[in-house]
């Protein structure tokens, strides 16, 4: 069945032809299931919890936390970026930009916090002070930025492109464009720095790793190719996140397919039929692939040829995040501002806590086994990431 997304966008682009218009996935043809009744086995230890202003609200579909050594890096919709003490949440300071609607970021690292914005600016800040280090006017949108990595930082733009700035002075290193379809979901995948290369993915169901010095491609695969009589039904977007394990990238589309593909060459592993515009996750000490799909139902997956394993189907249309895997446990956020955790080896949910009372709109930010969590109201949390282990 393919989500009825909501009228106003959907008419609008329609009759406009809006280019990579932002639309939500949200089926208003039959209401999100109720919160399940379970078994706790703990009780989830928020370690503090503080509001920093409008929040991460679906026109901001990417402004996720920045987590460094000692500081948490958010930013609300009007412009307001915040670093607080990781320790415990107290403001270390504060820049209120002017006319500035932040759509994007934080992407941190190298001594600076950066954010985008609506009207496509890229805007590095000190991370000592948050004084402003550079200003950057890109092509559109800022609709996600990676980390700081090997002396850049990435923005993905609402055009198809991705711009590499030099992180000390913001100049554009490289671009790199690909073909952006008529109609899009919200949203994109956070392009992923890897050691000496950039992966990112595309709404036209691509995957491609770039060198982060030059921006030369070095290689591409298609993950699903588009098919149906409508715009609606050839979206094929690749915006979740993609979980990398022992050398393999595990990428998934709406209405398309999830893909196992080499981070060497490219080459494809295994693929199958799979809708997920929020992606997945995978530890080590499980070593079972977790999984959201576009109807919310949280599945687990052999990593070795995409088998189904599980599936949680007590969250369904709850607009659940990408799961974020801790051990033998995975935790996902819901659009009541919930927070669930799961068992890894058999997808029972384990716990629940709200952290606030909007929805959680991006994945939860993992550090040190605390969960950073950032809500629509613009509530910020953190909170262990493991229950009924103490």
């Amino acid at each position: 069945m393919i989500p009825v997304v909501l009228r106003f966008w959907l008419v609008a682009a329609l009759l406009l032809s809006l280019s990579a218009c932002g639309l939500w996935t949200r089926d208003i043809t039959e209401s999100p299931a109720p919160l399940p009744e379970f078994t706790a086995v703990g009780s989830p230890n928020t370690l503090w919890s503080r509001s920093i202003g409008r929040g991460a609200d679906r026109s901001i579909w990417q402004a996720k936390p920045a987590v460094t050594d000692d500081l948490v890096l958010v930013a609300d919709s009007r412009g307001r970026v915040s670093a607080l003490d990781r320790g415990t949440g107290t403001p270390r300071w504060e820049n209120r930009l002017r006319d500035v609607r932040v759509s994007s970021g934080v992407g941190a690292g190298a001594d600076i916090a950066v954010v985008g914005t609506m009207d496509g600016t890229a805007i590095a800040l000190n991370l000592d002070n948050g004084d402003e280090v550079w200003r950057t006017q890109l092509s559109s949108e800022v609709l996600a930025l990676s980390t700081v990595a090997g002396g850049v930082v990435v923005a993905r733009t609402n055009d198809g492109r991705l711009h590499a700035l030099d992180a000390s002075s913001g100049t554009v290193r490289w671009t790199v464009l690909r073909t952006t379809p008529a109609l899009s979901l919200r949203g994109v995948q956070v392009p992923q720095m890897l050691p000496g290369r950039v992966l990112a993915s595309f709404d036209t169901g691509r995957l491609l790793m770039l060198g982060t010095t030059r921006g030369n491609v070095l290689w591409e695969a298609t993950i699903a190719v588009p098919s149906g009589r409508s715009e609606l039904e050839r979206l094929i977007d690749a915006d979740g996140h993609i979980p990398v394990y022992r050398g393999v990238a595990f990428a998934s589309t709406y209405q398309g397919r999830l893909a196992a593909v080499t981070l060497d060459s490219g080459d494809l592993i295994w693929a199958r039929d799979f809708s997920s515009y929020q992606g997945g996750d995978i530890h080590g000490d499980s070593e079972i692939l977790v999984m959201t799909a576009a109807d919310s139902h949280v599945w687990g997956l052999d990593p070795r040829n995409g088998g189904d394993l599980w599936q949680q189907r007590g969250l369904r249309l709850r607009d659940v995040t990408g799961p974020v895997v801790i051990g033998d446990q995975a935790v996902v956020g819901d659009y009541q501002g919930y927070l669930h955790w799961l068992r890894v080896d058999d997808g029972r949910i384990l716990a629940r806590t709200r952290a606030g009372s909007r929805a959680i709109v991006t994945r939860p930010v993992l550090r040190d086994d605390v969960l950073y969590v950032v809500s629509g109201n613009g509530q910020v949390s953190a909170i262990r990431a493991r229950v009924g282990n103490d």
